[in-house]
């Protein structure tokens, strides 16, 4: 991979160029806009740690959306050349840009369904805190909690096995035991224009959001947070275990 830098304002590639490559972002802030009727609709910002551009690792299509830097952006490039030898050779990286991938293209499917109006969707919401509420938790995390600064937060189970930790993709990872409550990718803490939310990951048990259950066998897999706090239950299943048996248990403070 080779490192490159960006000057504040100035237009990473833009919708409908040629894309064959993506960029690891070190340290920054870009945003991602997308063209409607209305004019640019900005969808996204995203910082350290994250990808841009990871669609034109997999066909030739024209960029889908135009990435411009914010302030001033060093990010390493991995031409498409690169990803189909990783994917040979490092298996575990391919599969963390494929899963970049995937989950981008179901949130931007989201904001086009929601937000095709033309309005700013990117996150504009106060400080996100996630407090344990059980002791299981509580010997995973601080009593005073986490700030949740990067969304979408990624929430599931620890890998127990090679295969497992192919498979997983999370900011923060809990251990369980058979039979688990808890699936390898169980949810996400998301945010836009509208507020923060909680979208179920398709968990085996599903989730409870303040009372309310989403994934699993409920039909909807996704629930809003209001200001102020909230109760977020993962692995809430059905009874006889019920949602009281689950030790995954958080508050999350809006």
């Amino acid at each position: 991979m080779q490192e490159t830098r960006f000057t504040a304002g100035q237009t990473i590639f833009s919708e409908g160029d040629a894309s064959d490559c993506a960029y690891t972002i070190r340290s920054g802030h870009v945003e991602i806009l997308k063209a409607s009727p209305r004019g640019d609709v900005r969808v996204a910002v995203l910082g350290e740690g994250d990808v841009v551009g990871e669609m034109g690792l997999l066909d030739e299509r024209p960029r889908s959306a135009t990435a411009r830097a914010l302030d001033v952006v060093v990010a390493d490039v991995t031409s498409r050349a690169v990803f189909a030898q990783l994917l040979v050779s490092e298996p575990k990286r391919a599969m963390h840009l494929l899963r970049v991938l995937f989950e981008r293209l179901r949130t931007m499917n989201r904001i086009v369904a929601e937000h095709g109006d033309g309005r700013d969707v990117a996150p504009q919401h106060g400080p996100v805190r996630l407090f344990p509420s059980t002791p299981e938790m509580r010997a995973a995390l601080p009593d005073d909690g986490i700030e949740v600064a990067r969304f979408p937060f990624r929430i599931g189970r620890k890998a127990t096995s090679p295969d497992d930790a192919t498979l997983s993709f999370n900011d923060l990872e809990l251990s369980d035991a058979p039979p688990y409550l808890l699936s390898l990718n169980h949810f996400t803490l998301e945010a836009d224009v509208d507020g923060v939310f909680v979208r179920d990951r398709g968990s085996q048990h599903g989730t409870l959001v303040n009372g309310r259950r989403i994934g699993a066998s409920a039909t909807q897999d996704i629930a809003p947070l209001r200001p102020g706090e909230n109760e977020v239950i993962a692995g809430a299943a059905p009874e006889p275990r019920g949602s009281r048996g689950s030790p995954f248990r958080f508050r999350v403070v809006v």
